[in-house]
């Protein structure tokens, strides 16, 4: 690739089960969790999944808004700037009910600031969904953050805010379903098993960047060669461009 390093917003892209939140009720607005990373583990293999402590709230938008993500993101720059801290926001779609709605997401880590999110995101006009029972369900989720890229090694990068994530670089887009599909046969037949997988890409200039991405807290250089083979055979791409 011609740039070692990468940065900018990136775009992330999964399915995971979703839930509602007891945190709803205290909020008044509908509130979805979901595990991070519910396929760390392969279901064949020891240790069994398990669910994380570390939840990843989804917040649904009544109704769409125009230019939502510019405008989630400088209001929380601005309560970035004012309050001195760093609240774990993005703004990002799930499909609820059958419908594609804008959302924002919040990490475990912005739970307790929640209060203060929500008022002042509806201070702009956006209007949260009223809390309701639902079943568990499997959503589609997109989101965008801002992204630094560190080059491991060629095709392979880590994020340089996450050390545990990496991003191996594919030359073509893949359709989500078929994402899905390939990663269950790398779980199958990789000697790795310890990971949960997701789709991401960047613009860099005229161009899109795609990755299959990566988070494992068990990963070492030495796999890097493993799991860009599974890559290639599995998804028929050539991850060395």
């Amino acid at each position: 690739m011609e740039n070692s390093n990468l940065q900018g917003f990136t775009c992330y892209n999964f399915k995971k089960d979703v839930a509602r939140s007891p945190l709803g009720v205290e909020h008044k607005c509908l509130i979805l969790e979901s595990d991070p990373t519910p396929d760390y583990y392969a279901k064949a293999h020891f240790p069994p999944n398990k669910r994380s402590k570390n939840l990843h709230l989804f917040l649904p938008i009544k109704k769409s808004i125009n230019c939502f993500q510019d405008v989630v993101l400088r209001s929380i720059y601005s309560l970035n700037s004012d309050k001195n801290i760093k609240l774990p926001v993005t703004a990002g779609q799930i499909i609820f009910k059958n419908e594609n709605r804008q959302c924002i997401r919040v990490a475990s880590s912005g739970v307790e600031h929640l209060p203060m999110i929500i008022e002042n995101l509806s201070a702009l006009g956006i209007t949260f969904m009223k809390d309701t029972k639902i079943e568990m369900y499997q959503s589609t989720i997109y989101y965008k953050k801002y992204t630094s890229f560190t080059e491991l090694e060629e095709g392979v990068y880590q994020d340089k805010n996450n050390e545990f994530r990496y991003f191996f670089a594919i030359s073509d887009h893949i359709d989500l379903e078929k994402f899905l599909e390939g990663t269950k046969i790398m779980k199958d037949n990789c000697n790795y098993h310890m990971f949960d997988s997701f789709l991401s890409y960047i613009f860099i200039d005229n161009r899109v960047q795609d990755f299959i991405g990566v988070y494992s807290e068990h990963c070492a250089k030495n796999r890097f060669g493993e799991l860009k083979q599974q890559i290639k055979n599995i998804f028929d791409k050539d991850i060395s461009k």
